[in-house]
């Protein structure tokens, strides 16, 4: 118990620190976060689960306050790529056929986002680029994946899941609600759609998981 507890408080403190370091300082104190969570990956469950759970407060600030082309470009790409190789996860090592039938489509709904956005970003007058890779917030949250034993799993998917696409839909809401760039605010609008019909799947399995 004591473990537990100790680990729960650090994960509340690192979201509140997170969180307030975000709104002050965005990029940096969001990279601290983000290395933290990757560096001390873990197959334990209480604390990977901690570590995502301060993932998903920084993403979420994150998500709210981005609203420029390059700052939106980033984070939709990034979610694809999280989602992309979280599915290929799951559909190996999942044995729950609601899970590996969730898994698939996320593959190839992302990918179809990567290759809208790819086209998108070659017209003419679009200066915002692809990132080349994940940031470290979600590489942490891949690696607890990747080391998650078979037990927890499914249970560590599906909360990332909700939490991921909530971040997402903040981005995509706020963005096409706010951001700086038509042809980008076009895209995130038509896209919340699937991104909310996520959520919503996801939400309905982890309620079949308690």
């Amino acid at each position: 118990m004591r473990t537990r507890s100790l680990v729960l408080t650090t994960a509340l403190t690192l979201s509140l620190i997170g969180l307030g370091a975000c709104n002050k300082t965005g990029g940096a104190a969001k990279d601290a976060a983000d290395t933290t969570n990757n560096a001390a990956a873990t197959s334990s469950p209480v604390v990977a689960g901690a570590q995502d759970a301060t993932s998903a407060v920084v993403g979420q600030a994150s998500a709210a306050t981005t609203l420029t082309a390059a700052g939106f470009v980033t984070g939709a790409a990034t979610s694809d790529m999280y989602e992309i190789a979280a599915g290929k996860i799951a559909m190996r090592k999942s044995t729950n056929p609601a899970i590996k039938k969730f898994a698939r489509q996320m593959v190839h709904d992302h990918s179809a986002s990567t290759a809208k956005l790819k086209g998108l970003l070659a017209q003419p007058g679009m200066t915002a680029t692809l990132p080349a890779d994940m940031d470290e917030r979600r590489k942490g949250m891949i690696n607890n994946l990747t080391l998650a034993k078979p037990a927890d799993f499914d249970k560590m998917y599906i909360d990332q899941q909700v939490a991921a696409h909530n971040e997402a839909l903040t981005l995509v809401n706020g963005y096409a609600s706010h951001g700086d760039n038509d042809g980008l605010k076009g895209f995130a609008a038509a896209i919340a759609p699937t991104v909310q019909l996520h959520r919503d799947m996801a939400k309905q399995i982890e309620s079949t998981l308690k």
